[in-house]
């Protein structure tokens, strides 16, 4: 009998232990589909306007698919980025703050993520950003700025620093930290000036 409860706690605590990496896994698989889905975009389009065949169907946890992409190769971060900071988003992927400015738009971008929890892992690497590391942003336009990380700050949930009006294009990306007490934020700036580039959409 004692044999048997043993075998049966053992095999409990494996089930146990097992569960974190089940859900990275799941939604892992999530994103790389919502990934692929938007990388493959632009050329459907292209492919359908040819052809007059339908869209591929979206997943069916967010129909109308990610709005962009974030990707920061140093912490092995590559995750759609969906519109709005609501629990559906930021349990598929990275949020964007739909109050602030458009992705590679002027003004200040926030994306917001969860990290190493049972919510998500998505941003679980980002307080190992420093100063330097690159952070590379694309639309679904097809539009890519890429950044680098100014600064960092352990905040307070609502600091206003994360959310402030910029004059110039910057990102900001931001998780939880202290057991969810503060916010760990960097804020990135671009490594060119992409103004002259949106002045010729504009225009368009």
């Amino acid at each position: 009998m004692r044999s048997k409860k043993a075998v049966f706690f053992i095999l409990l605590g494996i089930a146990i232990a097992a569960v974190p990496f089940l859900l990275r896994m799941r939604e892992q698989q999530r994103a790389d589909q919502y990934m692929e889905q938007f990388e493959e975009d632009g050329d459907e389009d292209e492919t359908r306007k040819e052809t007059g065949s339908r869209k591929k169907e979206a997943s069916p946890y967010l129909a109308e698919g990610a709005a962009g992409m974030v990707e920061i190769p140093e912490l092995k971060i590559k995750y759609p980025v969906f519109e709005g900071t609501g629990t559906v988003q930021l349990n598929e992927g990275i949020g964007h703050m739909e109050s602030t400015a458009p992705l590679c738009g002027e003004g200040n971008c926030v994306l917001a993520g969860h990290n190493g929890s049972r919510r998500g892992v998505f941003f679980t690497n980002l307080s190992s950003a420093k100063a330097g590391t690159e952070v590379k942003l694309t639309t679904k336009a097809g539009v890519t700025h890429c950044y680098t990380v100014e600064e960092m700050r352990v905040v307070n949930p609502y600091d206003g620093w994360v959310t402030e009006e910029c004059d110039t294009e910057v990102l900001t990306l931001f998780t939880c930290a202290e057991h969810g007490t503060k916010r760990f934020a960097c804020r990135c700036v671009p490594v060119e000036d992409y103004g002259s580039e949106r002045g010729d959409a504009e225009s368009k």
